[in-house]
């Protein structure tokens, strides 16, 4: 399997966003989205406002305690979306902070 320089840096140096997906939404579905990132990125223009509202929405459920629920309602792809959409937010948090 390869794994893309994306996956390798949220791996290696990211890893309390991918602890935190994990344990909300579990290995399989994190492990699945992360394989899926470059696709994200390609299409996330795309499918922006549908991305967008479903995260908004997950933001929502999560304040509730439903977000894997909530999650797990999608439809596979865009839970991958969501979740690359995440982790993005994340490392540009990270990478404004410095």
């Amino acid at each position: 399997m390869q794994i893309n320089n994306i996956t390798k840096a949220f791996i290696s140096k990211d890893s309390l966003i991918i602890e935190i997906l994990h344990k909300e939404f579990g290995w399989n579905t994190v492990y699945q989205s992360m394989s899926y990132i470059d696709k994200y990125r390609v299409s996330k223009q795309k499918k922006l406002g549908t991305i967008s509202d479903a995260f908004n929405k997950l933001s929502f459920e999560w304040q509730k305690g439903n977000a894997r629920q909530y999650l797990e309602s999608l439809e596979p792809e865009l839970q991958y979306c969501i979740i690359c959409h995440l982790m993005d937010d994340y490392i540009n948090d990270k990478s404004n902070a410095k």
